[in-house]
């Protein structure tokens, strides 16, 4: 059986994708952007150092971050102000 809670988190990852839409465009000037973010994710710092791209790898790095983060952080407050309210309802 499903339990409720898991459900929830399941329909507000789902219900939040405009949210995400609006922060992706808040983080990232466009899709190229976002992928050159995951792309720095992914290479190593000492070959970013080595090709002079240190401090733009860590700003993608940072970018991508920031977007994993509050995406989170978005699903995290909805479920507590939520759950809260299933609380005072149903006890």
């Amino acid at each position: 059986m499903v339990n409720i809670k898991t459900l929830l988190i399941v329909i507000l990852l789902v219900l939040n994708i405009p949210i995400y839409r609006k922060i992706f465009y808040f983080i990232f000037r466009d899709s190229d952007d976002f992928r050159e973010s995951v792309r720095y994710s992914f290479t190593p710092d000492i070959f970013s150092l080595l090709r002079g791209r240190y401090w733009k790898d860590q700003m993608g790095e940072l970018k991508l971050s920031i977007f994993i983060v509050a995406c989170i952080a978005v699903v995290f407050l909805e479920y507590l102000v939520i759950g809260s309210l299933l609380n005072v309802f149903f006890n």
